[in-house]
């Protein structure tokens, strides 16, 4: 029987549809292929780095920050070359008329995964996804000291379904004069739950997760892999820190080696079990500059697969039908030993 399930944190329903489910083992027969295209000039590989804007960040094999000539790089963070935002903008809002605009204020950043030409992030070894996550908190600490950005959105799109227009490996940055309304939607959602039971809404979710053991597929010291309770989407994947924190800025050396470890295995999982299935990746963290919210913000990261189409019910209602089941799912994502 179909049935309706609420997200604690959003406080919208979506439908686990039963009745249509589609089992998991059948996304990986209906494997998505990656094409492998002549593309040409890669502006992205090593030796083209000139084809790049003036970049803002080296970072070579070993993990440390160097020049512009050290041709031993490992990634580099530079400007998108065709940014939907610019710095040069003014972060000033004004009306027209019944409206309100605001120029362009942002930033739009591109981290390179690799001098190589690899096509998926599971290309990169647990050492490349650490430094990878490294680079991340660094860039938000460095945009964190502009006091015009108030929220950075960490996102990657894999694969041409997924929104990427160069099949190079690569992840984007934006740092926003505003909280963008999905934030601002959890930040609201767990200021609520705070406020009705005292506790971080994320965290109760991990404890319960962890007792039930129905729908969490791997743990380590410092973090958990589960498939959420209200999915929206098939194979929805959350990695979520045991420990509270707010910004994933701030997280320590030891535990962003967990952090790739978590990280590396889900990326394997879709490209070696589901064919290289597109999806997008994204890490939500707390605002930059608004400490109020560190006592109920936990900082997230989601997984969202490109495996079904929303149709006009979605569309029309705003409520999303999950074709396959999280408990279902995430039995089936262990059955292949990757999490083991």
């Amino acid at each position: 029987m179909p049935e309706y399930r609420k997200d604690i944190i959003l406080d919208e329903w979506v439908i686990i549809s039963t009745e249509r489910a589609k089992r998991p083992e059948n996304f990986r027969e209906d494997k998505i292929k990656i094409p492998v295209t002549d593309a040409g000039v890669c502006p992205f590989d090593k030796g083209n780095e000139s084809m790049t804007p003036p970049e803002i960040l080296r970072i070579n094999k070993e993990g440390i920050i160097t020049d512009k000539n050290d041709a031993n790089w490992q990634m580099r963070v530079v400007p998108n070359k065709f940014p939907a935002l610019t710095p040069a903008a003014e972060p000033m809002s004004k009306n027209y008329g019944i409206y309100t605009s605001m120029d362009g204020f942002g930033l739009h950043e591109v981290v390179i995964h690799s001098p190589e030409h690899i096509t998926n992030i599971s290309r990169l070894d647990i050492r490349q996804i650490k430094m990878l996550l490294d680079v991340y908190a660094r860039r938000i600490r460095d945009i964190k000291t502009s006091t015009k950005i108030e929220s950075v959105t960490l996102m990657l799109n894999q694969g041409k379904d997924a929104g990427a227009s160069i099949e190079h490996s690569h992840s984007q940055i934006f740092g926003l004069p505003l909280i963008p309304p999905v934030l601002e939607k959890e930040i609201y959602g767990t200021a609520r739950y705070f406020k009705r039971t005292k506790k971080c809404a994320m965290c109760a979710i991990i404890e319960f997760e962890l007792a039930e053991d129905k729908r969490v597929v791997y743990k380590n010291d410092d973090f958990i892999i589960i498939q959420p309770y209200a999915s929206r989407n098939p194979f929805e994947t959350w990695i979520v820190p045991k420990a509270h924190e707010a910004n994933f800025e701030n997280i320590e050396d030891g535990r962003i080696l967990n952090f790739a470890d978590c990280l590396k295995k889900v990326v394997d999982f879709f490209y070696f079990e589901l064919g290289g299935a597109s999806f997008n990746y994204y890490i939500h963290t707390g605002p930059l500059h608004l400490e109020e919210f560190n006592l109920h913000y936990h900082w997230n990261f989601e997984l969202i697969p490109k495996l079904s189409i929303k149709a006009g019910f979605e569309v029309a209602t705003g409520i999303d039908i999950c074709i396959t089941t999280p408990e279902y799912t995430a039995e089936f994502m262990k059955s292949g030993g990757r999490f083991a």
